[in-house]
């Protein structure tokens, strides 16, 4: 069987670091997965809001307004971090070339494509005063790791979106699995890219798969009927065990 282009990346990287710093992408790609999905899973039974004080384990009474990275202004120090973030999580292809924010070490959709900087702007959420932030950190924390790790990093990227593929799996791992106080922060963003690419959870479901959202596609999640319902015609028990209410509007047992 022919080695995937992503596989071949990942030996060469492996090569790479395992000879500099002793860092294997499997093994890390493993445990920021690990991490993750942990996150993800716990999100997903029992949402939290996340604020700036409540990011720093400060409580969660402050409040959030409903913005957009429109709000901030348009340079590449805050979104392109934030895209590389979500691209290290989740990796895509390469939306255009060029595109230094997604490392483009796989093919297909990635969580930007799915919608992670949209979930992160999300209102419900209520990331958005928190993002500028974060992208500063993560600017932060990856010049620190070329510093300790001698990488060059561009000048005319942010520093973390100057990193390689390898390189920010490497340093996403060491932030999540660290103690800083910042790390809750940074769980609740992979966590936000996570549900963003298997959810569209910023969309109606509806619409999303009409509009061809591709985590939701690649998971399968069955579209719904012609008028944007869901309708199972087998049950999981082989039989009805609920009767639609009479007062019900939408069909539903309540």
């Amino acid at each position: 069987m022919k080695k995937s282009r992503t596989q071949r990346i990942i030996e060469h990287e492996d090569e790479r670091l395992a000879g500099s710093i002793g860092i294997s992408v499997r093994l890390t790609r493993r445990a920021l997965l690990k991490y993750v999905a942990a996150l993800a899973g716990a999100w997903t039974i029992g949402p939290w809001r996340i604020g700036v004080p409540s990011a720093f384990g400060q409580g969660t009474d402050q409040s959030t307004t409903p913005q957009t990275l429109d709000a901030y202004p348009d340079t590449p120090s805050m979104p392109q971090p934030l895209e590389a973030y979500a691209a290290a999580v989740i990796p895509g292809e390469t939306r255009f070339p060029g595109d230094r924010a997604i490392a483009g070490v796989v093919s297909g959709a990635g969580a930007v494509q799915g919608g992670a900087i949209e979930m992160m702007n999300f209102p419900v959420v209520g990331f958005q005063p928190l993002l500028p932030l974060l992208a500063f950190s993560i600017n932060v924390y990856a010049f620190l790791y070329a510093l300790i790790n001698g990488i060059v990093l561009d000048p005319t990227v942010p520093p973390f979106v100057s990193l390689d593929f390898a390189s920010r799996t490497a340093l996403l791992v060491a932030i999540l699995g660290g103690n800083g106080q910042d790390q809750p922060a940074f769980y609740g963003l992979a966590a936000v890219c996570f549900i963003a690419y298997t959810t569209a959870g910023y969309l109606p479901t509806a619409v999303a798969i009409s509009e061809g959202h591709p985590g939701l596609a690649a998971i399968g999640f069955p579209p719904p009927n012609p008028d944007g319902l869901w309708r199972f015609p087998e049950f999981s028990y082989q039989r009805v065990v609920a009767r639609a209410h009479p007062h019900s509007k939408g069909g539903n047992p309540a």
